[in-house]
């Protein structure tokens, strides 16, 4: 590889390096102020950078809160694989992608940024591309894993159980959380089996 290509592409990683650690930083912030207590130079400050560098980053919140968007999709990439490759009716694949969705969802940080990106659906129609862009092939994924009778909104279903769940099993420990994963498992089960 030529010198200044290899120069490039340090560079080229350290600005995502850079990037990602403000996205990180950003979302712990939202997490713990919320999206519009935040302030870009309260992301600034926590990230050890320049406003104007920030800048140069982001135009605004809105663009950082599409990048965290972005990233929880690039988290649900292990989930969805699966689902995807398996290409049918799966009852085993679909009782593991809802346990582990579960876990993601249940747990306090998760439930509160999406909480804070869901709210800002509504604000900005680029957030709400990117996340229905997510949200798409996760429905996807899960209908791919359904018997042939049920299709997408049953897989919407589903995904909005699990979620309700794991928004509702914030803060439970031990067995309180396991108690109410086995209900959602079987109740999962019980409405597949249905069709």
């Amino acid at each position: 590889m030529p010198e200044k290509d290899l120069k490039h592409s340090v560079r080229s990683e350290k600005l995502a390096e850079r990037r990602a650690h403000i996205v990180e930083t950003a979302a712990a912030l939202f997490i713990e102020k919320g999206f519009h207590q935040t302030g870009m130079r309260d992301i600034a400050g926590r990230a050890g950078i320049s406003l104007g560098n920030l800048y140069n980053h982001f135009k605004g919140k809105g663009d950082i809160i599409v990048a965290i968007a972005d990233v929880e999709a690039e988290e649900l990439e292990p989930l969805l694989r699966p689902l995807e490759a398996a290409g049918k009716a799966d009852p085993d694949l679909l009782s593991d992608f809802v346990e582990r969705y579960f876990q993601l969802t249940s747990s306090p940080a998760y439930a509160a940024l999406s909480a804070e990106i869901i709210a800002e659906l509504f604000r900005n129609p680029v957030v709400a591309v990117s996340f229905e862009a997510s949200r798409m092939r996760l429905i996807a994924a899960v209908s791919s894993c359904l018997p042939d009778a049920l299709g997408e909104a049953e897989a919407e279903l589903v995904i909005s159980l699990v979620e309700s769940a794991g928004l509702n099993a914030v803060g439970k420990k031990g067995q309180d959380k396991d108690i109410m994963l086995q209900a959602l498992l079987g109740f999962v089960e019980r409405a597949v089996k249905v069709a």
